[in-house]
Protein backbone atom coordinates (compact mmCIF):
# COMPACT_ATOMS: atom_id res chain seq x y z
CA UNK A 1 0.00 0.00 0.00
CA UNK A 2 1.22 3.24 -0.83
CA UNK A 3 2.11 5.45 2.08
CA UNK A 4 0.32 8.86 2.76
CA UNK A 5 1.58 12.28 3.38
CA UNK A 6 0.65 13.14 7.00
CA UNK A 7 -0.86 16.21 5.95
CA UNK A 8 -3.38 16.38 8.28
CA UNK A 9 -1.05 15.74 11.22
CA UNK A 10 2.07 18.00 9.75
CA UNK A 11 -0.91 20.91 10.00
CA UNK A 12 -2.30 20.26 13.19
CA UNK A 13 1.59 19.87 14.89
CA UNK A 14 2.26 23.29 13.67
CA UNK A 15 -0.36 24.83 14.98
CA UNK A 16 -0.38 23.46 18.16
CA UNK A 17 3.29 25.25 18.66
CA UNK A 18 1.46 28.66 17.70
CA UNK A 19 -1.04 28.01 20.39
CA UNK A 20 0.73 27.09 22.99
CA UNK A 21 2.93 30.55 22.64
CA UNK A 22 -0.32 32.14 22.25
CA UNK A 23 0.53 33.88 18.85
CA UNK A 24 -2.41 35.16 16.83
CA UNK A 25 -0.65 37.48 14.25
CA UNK A 26 1.65 36.94 11.82
CA UNK A 27 4.52 39.68 13.29
CA UNK A 28 4.87 37.33 16.05
CA UNK A 29 5.93 34.11 14.99
CA UNK A 30 9.56 34.11 15.97
CA UNK A 31 10.91 31.11 15.04
CA UNK A 32 14.33 31.18 17.15
CA UNK A 33 11.66 31.51 20.44
CA UNK A 34 10.07 28.25 19.16
CA UNK A 35 12.61 26.64 18.18
CA UNK A 36 13.55 27.22 22.11
CA UNK A 37 10.05 26.44 23.55
CA UNK A 38 9.80 23.63 21.51
CA UNK A 39 13.28 21.35 21.92
CA UNK A 40 15.66 23.99 23.26
CA UNK A 41 16.92 24.18 19.82
CA UNK A 42 19.22 27.31 19.46
CA UNK A 43 19.27 28.62 15.98
CA UNK A 44 22.42 29.38 14.48
CA UNK A 45 23.64 31.38 10.85
CA UNK A 46 26.20 30.05 8.39
CA UNK A 47 28.95 27.41 8.46
CA UNK A 48 27.21 25.17 5.69
CA UNK A 49 28.35 24.02 2.62
CA UNK A 50 26.11 22.58 -0.09
CA UNK A 51 23.17 22.51 2.35
CA UNK A 52 20.41 25.21 3.17
CA UNK A 53 19.75 23.61 6.81
CA UNK A 54 20.93 21.34 9.19
CA UNK A 55 19.74 20.11 12.77
CA UNK A 56 21.52 17.98 15.19
CA UNK A 57 19.50 17.47 18.14
CA UNK A 58 18.62 15.13 20.82
CA UNK A 59 14.88 14.32 22.46
CA UNK A 60 16.43 15.15 25.95
CA UNK A 61 19.76 18.09 25.66
CA UNK A 62 18.26 19.90 22.83
CA UNK A 63 20.72 21.07 19.82
CA UNK A 64 20.96 23.02 17.04
CA UNK A 65 19.65 24.37 14.18
CA UNK A 66 21.94 25.72 11.87
CA UNK A 67 20.83 28.11 8.09
CA UNK A 68 23.03 28.87 5.44
CA UNK A 69 23.79 32.75 5.46
CA UNK A 70 20.98 34.49 2.88
CA UNK A 71 20.17 38.08 2.21
CA UNK A 72 16.38 35.88 1.36
CA UNK A 73 14.90 36.07 4.82
CA UNK A 74 11.64 34.14 3.09
CA UNK A 75 13.87 31.41 2.34
CA UNK A 76 15.93 31.75 5.68
CA UNK A 77 12.95 31.45 7.68
CA UNK A 78 11.22 28.69 5.42
CA UNK A 79 14.47 26.27 6.28
CA UNK A 80 14.34 27.33 10.19
CA UNK A 81 10.93 26.02 10.06
CA UNK A 82 11.60 23.15 7.91
CA UNK A 83 14.13 22.26 10.59
CA UNK A 84 11.85 22.73 13.16
CA UNK A 85 9.19 20.32 11.62
CA UNK A 86 11.88 17.44 11.38
CA UNK A 87 12.61 17.63 15.12
CA UNK A 88 8.44 17.85 15.75
CA UNK A 89 7.60 14.91 13.10
CA UNK A 90 10.55 13.05 13.08
CA UNK A 91 12.74 12.60 16.35
CA UNK A 92 13.00 8.82 17.69
CA UNK A 93 15.93 9.68 20.30
CA UNK A 94 18.92 11.84 18.04
CA UNK A 95 18.43 13.76 14.92
CA UNK A 96 21.14 14.46 12.53
CA UNK A 97 20.49 15.72 8.98
CA UNK A 98 20.89 18.30 6.22
CA UNK A 99 18.41 19.48 4.09
CA UNK A 100 19.24 21.29 0.66
CA UNK A 101 17.30 23.26 -2.02
CA UNK A 102 15.89 20.44 -3.80
CA UNK A 103 14.29 19.41 -0.07
CA UNK A 104 12.36 22.52 -0.06
CA UNK A 105 11.08 21.92 -3.33
CA UNK A 106 9.14 18.32 -2.63
CA UNK A 107 5.65 18.71 -2.00
CA UNK A 108 3.78 15.59 -2.80
CA UNK A 109 5.93 13.34 -2.41
CA UNK A 110 5.05 11.21 0.86
CA UNK A 111 8.01 11.13 2.73
CA UNK A 112 9.51 13.26 5.61
CA UNK A 113 10.65 16.04 3.20
CA UNK A 114 7.05 17.03 1.94
CA UNK A 115 6.30 16.26 5.55
CA UNK A 116 8.03 19.08 6.92
CA UNK A 117 7.55 21.47 4.07
CA UNK A 118 3.91 21.17 4.95
CA UNK A 119 4.29 21.39 8.63
CA UNK A 120 6.69 24.55 7.73
CA UNK A 121 4.05 26.62 5.70
CA UNK A 122 1.40 26.07 8.36
CA UNK A 123 4.01 27.36 11.01
CA UNK A 124 4.67 30.63 9.01
CA UNK A 125 1.38 30.71 7.71
CA UNK A 126 -1.77 29.28 9.10
CA UNK A 127 -4.83 28.68 8.05
CA UNK A 128 -6.47 31.00 10.60
CA UNK A 129 -4.35 33.88 9.96
CA UNK A 130 -3.88 33.22 6.21
CA UNK A 131 -6.85 32.11 4.62
CA UNK A 132 -8.92 35.47 4.85
CA UNK A 133 -5.89 37.06 2.59
CA UNK A 134 -5.76 34.79 0.40
CA UNK A 135 -8.98 34.33 -0.86
CA UNK A 136 -9.15 38.03 -1.27
CA UNK A 137 -8.21 38.27 -4.71
CA UNK A 138 -7.93 35.66 -7.50
CA UNK A 139 -5.13 33.61 -7.97
CA UNK A 140 -1.79 35.48 -9.37
CA UNK A 141 2.03 34.98 -8.97
CA UNK A 142 1.78 38.66 -7.43
CA UNK A 143 -0.94 38.26 -5.19
CA UNK A 144 0.75 35.26 -3.69
CA UNK A 145 4.45 37.23 -3.85
CA UNK A 146 2.24 39.68 -1.97
CA UNK A 147 1.18 36.82 0.17
CA UNK A 148 4.99 35.60 0.92
CA UNK A 149 6.10 39.70 1.63
CA UNK A 150 3.70 40.15 4.13
CA UNK A 151 4.12 36.33 6.35
CA UNK A 152 8.38 36.61 5.39
CA UNK A 153 7.85 33.32 3.88
CA UNK A 154 9.22 31.85 0.68
CA UNK A 155 7.66 32.19 -2.42
CA UNK A 156 7.32 28.86 -3.25
CA UNK A 157 5.90 27.95 0.12
CA UNK A 158 3.50 30.71 -0.37
CA UNK A 159 2.35 28.85 -3.57
CA UNK A 160 1.33 25.50 -2.10
CA UNK A 161 0.19 27.33 1.44
CA UNK A 162 -1.81 29.07 -1.18
CA UNK A 163 -3.17 25.85 -2.97
CA UNK A 164 -4.43 24.70 0.48
CA UNK A 165 -6.81 27.46 1.35
CA UNK A 166 -7.84 29.22 -1.74
CA UNK A 167 -11.53 28.34 -2.88
CA UNK A 168 -10.98 28.92 -6.55
CA UNK A 169 -10.34 25.84 -9.09
CA UNK A 170 -6.43 25.87 -9.24
CA UNK A 171 -3.64 23.52 -10.10
CA UNK A 172 0.09 23.97 -9.28
CA UNK A 173 3.09 22.45 -11.23
CA UNK A 174 6.61 22.51 -10.47
CA UNK A 175 8.87 21.55 -13.31
CA UNK A 176 12.37 20.97 -13.80
CA UNK A 177 13.43 22.11 -17.55
CA UNK A 178 11.21 20.20 -19.55
CA UNK A 179 9.89 17.75 -16.94
CA UNK A 180 7.20 17.84 -13.94
CA UNK A 181 8.64 17.18 -10.89
CA UNK A 182 5.81 17.98 -8.47
CA UNK A 183 2.08 18.87 -8.25
CA UNK A 184 -1.13 19.55 -6.45
CA UNK A 185 -4.25 18.65 -8.60
CA UNK A 186 -7.22 20.63 -8.90
CA UNK A 187 -9.12 19.74 -5.16
CA UNK A 188 -12.65 19.41 -6.88
CA UNK A 189 -11.29 17.16 -9.64
CA UNK A 190 -13.37 19.71 -11.93
CA UNK A 191 -10.15 18.69 -14.54
CA UNK A 192 -7.61 16.06 -14.73
CA UNK A 193 -3.51 17.46 -15.17
CA UNK A 194 -1.52 15.47 -17.74
CA UNK A 195 1.28 14.79 -15.84
CA UNK A 196 4.51 14.94 -17.86
CA UNK A 197 6.00 16.71 -19.96
CA UNK A 198 5.56 20.77 -20.33
CA UNK A 199 3.47 21.17 -23.40
CA UNK A 200 5.54 24.05 -25.54
CA UNK A 201 1.96 25.71 -25.94
CA UNK A 202 1.33 26.57 -22.14
CA UNK A 203 3.36 29.00 -21.14
CA UNK A 204 6.13 27.72 -19.18
CA UNK A 205 6.63 25.96 -22.28
CA UNK A 206 7.20 29.61 -24.53
CA UNK A 207 9.84 30.57 -21.91
CA UNK A 208 11.43 27.10 -22.30
CA UNK A 209 11.54 27.54 -25.85
CA UNK A 210 12.69 31.41 -25.98
CA UNK A 211 9.48 32.45 -27.03
CA UNK A 212 8.51 34.49 -24.18
CA UNK A 213 10.01 35.27 -20.49
CA UNK A 214 7.69 34.67 -17.27
CA UNK A 215 4.13 35.48 -17.78
CA UNK A 216 3.70 37.93 -15.58
CA UNK A 217 0.39 37.61 -14.96
CA UNK A 218 -2.71 35.39 -15.88
CA UNK A 219 -2.23 34.39 -19.68
CA UNK A 220 -4.14 32.63 -21.78
CA UNK A 221 -3.32 28.74 -22.51
CA UNK A 222 -4.78 25.73 -24.63
CA UNK A 223 -6.50 23.63 -21.79
CA UNK A 224 -4.54 20.79 -24.23
CA UNK A 225 -1.78 22.26 -22.78
CA UNK A 226 -2.19 21.41 -19.65
CA UNK A 227 -5.50 18.93 -19.29
CA UNK A 228 -6.60 15.63 -20.57
CA UNK A 229 -9.59 14.54 -22.54
CA UNK A 230 -8.76 18.36 -24.77
CA UNK A 231 -6.33 16.88 -27.11
CA UNK A 232 -8.32 17.78 -30.31
CA UNK A 233 -9.74 20.63 -28.37
CA UNK A 234 -9.07 24.49 -30.03
CA UNK A 235 -11.61 26.20 -28.47
CA UNK A 236 -11.10 25.99 -24.41
CA UNK A 237 -8.71 27.48 -22.51
CA UNK A 238 -7.49 28.01 -19.11
CA UNK A 239 -5.58 30.50 -17.47
CA UNK A 240 -1.99 30.34 -16.40
CA UNK A 241 0.56 32.38 -14.65
CA UNK A 242 4.65 30.72 -14.79
CA UNK A 243 7.38 32.12 -12.97
CA UNK A 244 11.09 30.83 -13.15
CA UNK A 245 12.89 30.29 -9.55
CA UNK A 246 16.77 30.59 -10.72
CA UNK A 247 17.45 30.24 -6.96
CA UNK A 248 15.94 26.39 -7.31
CA UNK A 249 16.07 26.46 -10.57
CA UNK A 250 12.51 25.40 -11.36
CA UNK A 251 9.45 26.98 -12.79
CA UNK A 252 6.39 27.43 -11.20
CA UNK A 253 3.38 27.48 -13.05
CA UNK A 254 -0.28 28.10 -11.73
CA UNK A 255 -3.16 26.57 -13.57
CA UNK A 256 -6.72 28.03 -12.77
CA UNK A 257 -9.55 27.44 -14.47
CA UNK A 258 -11.60 30.64 -14.46
CA UNK A 259 -15.13 29.59 -16.42
CA UNK A 260 -16.35 26.11 -16.63
CA UNK A 261 -15.19 23.40 -18.96
CA UNK A 262 -18.82 21.98 -18.30
CA UNK A 263 -19.33 21.93 -22.28
CA UNK A 264 -16.91 20.76 -23.26
CA UNK A 265 -17.27 17.02 -25.49
CA UNK A 266 -14.38 14.36 -25.04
Amino acid sequence: MKKKVRAKTCRESARSLLHDLHITDASSIDLETIAWHRGRLKVKYGGLTGAEGRIIATATDGGVIRVAESNNIGRTRFTIAHEIGHFELHLNSIIDRSDDARSLTIWNDPGEECEANIFAAELLMPEFLFKRPARSKPPSIDHISDLADTFETSLLATVFQYWEYTNEPLAVVISDGWEMTSFKAFRDESAWLKFGRIHEHSAAGERLSGVSGDSRGMVQTPAYAWLDGFDDDNEHYVMEDSIYLEYYDRTVSLIWIDEPLCDHQE
